[in-house]
C-alpha cells in the first residue's frame, strides 16, 4: 500500500500570505496587510505634523504608543516567530542593554567620582546625572525607540512585507508632505517664516525628513524602473509615473525647507546611493540618470521660480557657522569637564545654564540642543555611556551594508533604506533633528526595517 506523504506546512504570519517559492511579492500583499504595516509609519507621521511631539508629555505618550504597538504586534504568533529568525541578535541587543544600564547607574552616586556635588548642595541623596527626572525620562525614550526598531524588524522580516513596509513608507509619506506643503502656500504653519517645517517648529527638522524620503523615493524608483523591463522609454515613464511623482514631491519639500546642511546631507546620501547603484548593476546606467535627473530638475524648477531663500541663505553661512563654533566649543567644553559618564541623559538645559558666560551669551541663550548629536551624546552620557549607543548604531547599519547583496528582490529599496541614514547622520553634526520624539523614532524604525530586510529569504 502506497504511503502517502504529509503536505508540507508553508510558512505564515500575520502580516503576509503563506510563503509560495521566490519571487516578488509585494503587489500580493492585501489590502488589509497593507493597512497593519501602515500602522507604524502612519503614527510617526502625525507625530511629525504635531511638532514632532517635542514636548515631555507629547514624548512620553509617543513612548506608550510605541509599547503599545509593539504588544499588539508580539501578541501575533506569526510574528513573533519572524522576530525569532533574526540575526545577530545578542549584539544589537547588547550594546542597548549597556546603554540602558549606564544611563540607569548615573541615577546613582556608584559611579566613578561619585555624585555630583549638586546634591549636597540640595541636601538630597547624590546622583551622577544632574537631573534624575530629566535621565529617567529620557531612559523612557530611548525604551520606546527600541520598541518602535523592534517593529520595524517584524514588519520587514519577510521580503514580500519590506517591500510593502518601504511603499507604505513613500505612500504616507507623500501624504504627509502633500499636507505639509498646502500647509505651508496656505500660510497655516504654526511655526513664522517663509521656510517650509513639516509640522515641526524649525525648518531643519523638516528638512531631515524630507531628505531621507528623497533617498528612499530615489532607491524605490531606481527598483521599479528595472522592474519594467526592456520596453520602450515612453512606457517606462508611464509605469513609474507614481514614484517619480512622489521624489518630485519630496524634492520640492526639501528645497521649500531652505536647510543648507539638510540638502547638502540629501545630495551627499543620493549621490552615495546612485554610485553605489551604478557600480552595483554593472554599467546599467539608465535608471541612475533617470532618478537623478528627476531630483536635478526638480531643483531647477524650483529655484528657477523665485524661491532663491535657500541661495539667500547661504549668503549668511559665516554668521551662522561662527555661531555654531561658540555652542559647540561650549559644550566641549562642558564634556571635557565630565568626560566619563557625562552630566546625565536629558541634562542639555542645566548643562546650557551652567556653561553660559558673557561672551557665548548670545549663541546659547536661546537654544535646547547643542545642534550636534556627537557633542551633545558625549556631554550627557559620556565617553562610557556613548560608547555603546554609537557602536549600536554601527552594528545595524553594516548588518545591513554586509547584507544588502543578500536581498533576493528589492535590492535598490535597501541600498536606498542605508543610504537614507547619511542624511540623519550627516545632518546631526550641525542640527537636533535626533533631538525631536518623532524623528528619532522614525530613524529607529527605518534602522528595523533594513536590519530585517537583509535578512529576509523572499
Amino acid at each position: 500500500m502506497p504511503q502517502v506523504q504529509p503536505r508540507r506546512r508553508r510558512s505564515s504570519t500575520a502580516f503576509a500570505a503563506p510563503s509560495d517559492g521566490g519571487g516578488d511579492r509585494s503587489r500580493r500583499l492585501s489590502p488589509g496587510i497593507r493597512a497593519l504595516l501602515g500602522i507604524a509609519p502612519g503614527l510617526l507621521y502625525l507625530a511629525h505634523l504635531t511638532f514632532g511631539a517635542n514636548q515631555a508629555v507629547a514624548a512620553q505618550w509617543l513612548t506608550v504608543l510605541l509599547a503599545l504597538m509593539l504588544g499588539g504586534a508580539l501578541a501575533l504568533p506569526g510574528l513573533r516567530v519572524g522576530l525569532f529568525d533574526l540575526k545577530p541578535v545578542w549584539i544589537p541587543a547588547g550594546l542597548f542593554a549597556l546603554t540602558i544600564g549606564i544611563a540607569a547607574l548615573t541615577l546613582t552616586s556608584l559611579t566613578p567620582g561619585g555624585a555630583h556635588p549638586i546634591w549636597s548642595w540640595a541636601g538630597l541623596p547624590g546622583a551622577s546625572t544632574v537631573n534624575r527626572t530629566a535621565t529617567l525620562l529620557e531612559i523612557f525614550k530611548l525604551l520606546g525607540l527600541a520598541c518602535v526598531f523592534v517593529v520595524g524588524c517584524l514588519a520587514a522580516a519577510r521580503g514580500d512585507r519590506a517591500r510593502g513596509t518601504v511603499e507604505m513608507v513613500l505612500g504616507l509619506g507623500a501624504a504627509y508632505a502633500t499636507v505639509s506643503l498646502l500647509t505651508f502656500l496656505a500660510g497655516a504653519q504654526v511655526a513664522t517664516g517663509s521656510r517650509l517645517t513639516g509640522g515641526f517648529l524649525t525648518a531643519n527638522s523638516g528638512a531631515t525628513v524630507f531628505g531621507v524620503l528623497t533617498v528612499v523615493g530615489a532607491g524605490d524608483l531606481l527598483q521599479r524602473w528595472r522592474r519594467t523591463g526592456g520596453g520602450d522609454l515612453a512606457a517606462r515613464l508611464t509605469a513609474t509615473a507614481t514614484p517619480i511623482a512622489g521624489l518630485l514631491l519630496f524634492t520640492t519639500c526639501l528645497l521649500l525647507t531652505a536647510s543648507r546642511m539638510g540638502v547638502l546631507a540629501t545630495v551627499v546620501a543620493g549621490g552615495v546611493l546612485l554610485l553605489w547603484d551604478a557600480v552595483e548593476t554593472k554599467g546599467r546606467r539608465l535608471p541612475t540618470l533617470a532618478a537623478g535627473g528627476v531630483m536635478l530638475a526638480t531643483a531647477l524648477v524650483v529655484l528657477a521660480n523665485g524661491n532663491d531663500h535657500l541661495l539667500r541663505r547661504m549668503e549668511d553661512a559665516g554668521q551662522d557657522v561662527a555661531g555654531r563654533v561658540d555652542l559647540f566649543g561650549a559644550h566641549w567644553d562642558a564634556f571635557l569637564m565630565s568626560p566619563l559618564f557625562g552630566w546625565g541623559l536629558g541634562t542639555f538645559s542645566d548643562i546650557n545654564s551652567y556653561v553660559m558666560r558673557a561672551d557665548t551669551y548670545e549663541a546659547l541663550w536661546r537654544v535646547r540642543a547643542a545642534h550636534n548629536v556627537y557633542i551633545q551624546w558625549l556631554e550627557e552620557a559620556g565617553v562610557v555611556g556613548a560608547a555603546p549607543m554609537f557602536a549600536l548604531i554601527a552594528v545595524i547599519i553594516g548588518v545591513s551594508f554586509w547584507r544588502s547583496s543578500q536581498v533576493r528582490s528589492g535590492k535598490a529599496m535597501m541600498r536606498g533604506l542605508i543610504a537614507a541614514n547619511l542624511v540623519v547622520l550627516i545632518h546631526g553634526a550641525s542640527d537636533y533633528a535626533l533631538q525631536t520624539p518623532s524623528i528619532a523614532a522614525f530613524w529607529a524604525f527605518l534602522l528595523g526595517v533594513q536590519f530585517a530586510f537583509g535578512q529576509s529569504r523572499t
